[in-house]
This record gives structure tokens, sequence and C-alpha cells, in this order.
């Protein structure tokens, strides 16, 4: 004799969460999605580019580059779960990509040097001062250092956030994030003893 199974309804499908519809709603090409999507994702881009290429001049033409590139790409993403961590993918390759090309303009030009200043810095506050140690000390520091420096900075994120924005383990993450602060203490402290 056999026994027949009932059809179950799908109700146990799990729920999506807010930004899972959102990222699922802004792939399916909706615009008012899209523009949420990038709202939400705009000062955090932003951040992460002034901090992966030291330019405050260009992040916005590398923001909107990124987006762009976010939205064409938008109907390959696989999973809503790798959504940051695929977007600030996009963006390292985009700061790349720009301080590649800016390395080839810069051949083309004179060097700086300190007489081509025509302009005296009359004052500059401590702090101001402090940020510029801070971002020449960055600039000196292994990309992927930066980067993870940059996770940690600014926002209110978890250790299991970040590690799962950086595809490694909690350990990983932990173990690089100490040396990656180390190293930027002795960047910034090196000219002092």
């Amino acid at each position: 004799m056999r026994i027949r199974r009932a059809n179950k309804p799908e109700t146990d499908a799990p729920e999506l969460s807010p930004q899972a519809a959102l990222i699922l709603r802004a792939r399916a090409g909706e615009a008012d999605a899209i523009e949420e999507l990038i709202r939400a994702y705009q000062r955090r881009v932003a951040g992460f580019i002034v901090a992966h290429t030291g330019e405050r001049d260009d992040y916005e033409d590398l923001c909107q580059k990124t987006f762009v590139k976010m939205v064409l790409a938008l109907p390959r993403l696989n999973s809503t779960d790798t959504f940051e961590a695929w977007l600030f993918t996009i963006a390292r390759n985009v700061c790349t990509d720009h301080l590649r090309a800016r390395r080839g303009w810069r051949a083309l030009f004179v060097h700086y040097e300190s007489e081509h200043e025509s302009v005296a810095v009359l004052h500059q506050s401590e702090s101001t001062l402090e940020a510029e140690a801070v971002n020449r000390a960055l600039e000196r520091m292994p990309e992927a250092q930066r980067d993870l420096l940059q996770l940690a900075i600014g926002e209110d994120r978890t250790y299991e956030e970040m590690a799962r924005i950086s595809r490694i383990s909690l350990a990983a993450l932990k173990s690089r994030l100490f040396r990656a602060r180390k190293t930027l203490r002795e960047l910034l402290y090196e000219g002092e003893s």
C-alpha cells in the first residue's frame, strides 16, 4: 500500500530581508530600487574610494563609475548575500584602474618640486596635519591592509560583517586587522624614535 503525501504549500521558504528584497528589485531593473540602493551605499563607497586612492578630487567620478558598473552587472549577481563584497570589489577595481591611468599620465609631466608651490599655506590646524599624516601613512601601506582598515573605520560594522565582506574567516580578519593597525602605527611613528 502506498502512502500519499499531501503537497505542502511553500510556506517554509525563508523570508527575504529588506536589503535582499531591494537588491532583487534592483537586479530586475526597477529604477526606484536602483536609486535607493545607490543612496544606501553612496557614502560608504565614497569613503572607501578616498581611502583607497588618497584623492579627494576625483572621488565623485570614481563613485559614479562604480555605480554604473554595478547597475550594468547586477543581472549577473548570483546571491544577494554577497552583494556588499561584490560592490566593494567593483569599487576596488575602479580605483585600481584609476591609479594605473594616473601613473601613466604622471610620466608625461614634470615632477612636483617645492619651488612650484606658489601659494604658501599660512596656517593648518593640528587635526588637519594629523589627518594628512594618516593619509600619507595609508598611502604607503599595502593595498590589502589599507582596504581592511577602511572597512573598520567610520562604520559600525561587527567583525563578522567585515569578515563576510572581505570573504575571509573571522580569525583571519582579526589577525589581518591587528597587523594593519600595527603597520599604520609604525608608519605614523617611524620618524619619532
